[in-house]
């Protein structure tokens, strides 16, 4: 007998990839241009679930860029 293929696979893998490509994480400064908010009121938005949290690394604020897209899109939820 052969194996079960499913055709739907490479498709759900290739779209996988991608959004672990674009998921990337993005520093406050770039934070800020995109949404044209200080880093400081995104701070405070996130410690209210209004945006999504950031990650100190370093001593220094990162954003995953794909949570700051969904925000500028209004699409974000908190979790």
């Amino acid at each position: 007998m052969g194996k079960l293929v499913n055709p739907n696979r490479d498709e759900h893998m290739q779209t996988s990839r991608l959004k672990k490509i674009a998921d990337y994480l993005i520093q406050a400064q770039e934070a800020e241009q995109l949404t044209n908010v200080h880093r400081i009121t995104l701070l405070r938005w996130s410690k209210r679930g209004i945006a999504p949290k950031p990650q100190k690394i370093g001593g220094r604020w990162f954003w995953r860029n794909s949570e700051i897209q969904q925000l500028i899109a209004g699409e974000w939820e908190a979790k």
